[in-house]
């Protein structure tokens, strides 16, 4: 049988500052998919994706007013609209470990 004992204090502040990171580099790459993913005629909805981050999350999004056709697939650019195949993207990356920087 073996046994351990950790003796001493327990520093999370590296695991803290590992996951702090980690959703930085999530919501960036989200914020580069969404706008990747938007149709371009002016470019307005294009660079109107913003991002708000905050203690363990963060927010993207695009205040236009015509963006929930954009996302519903009214542009022949972005059949799939854009929310749905950003998520997937992003989803994908995680899942296979492949956000990079």
């Amino acid at each position: 049988m073996l046994k351990a004992r950790l003796a001493g204090k327990l520093d999370i502040s590296d695991l803290e500052r590992s996951v702090d990171r980690l959703i930085s580099d999530i919501s960036k790459k989200t914020l580069a998919t969404a706008k990747a993913n938007t149709p371009i005629r002016t470019g307005l909805a294009r660079n109107s994706w913003t991002k708000k981050e905050g203690p363990g999350l963060f927010e993207v999004s695009n205040s236009v007013p015509y963006i929930p056709f954009l996302d519903k697939g009214i542009s022949r650019q972005a059949p799939q609209g854009i929310v749905k195949p950003t998520v997937r993207t992003i989803a994908g990356k995680i899942k296979n470990r492949r956000l990079g920087r």
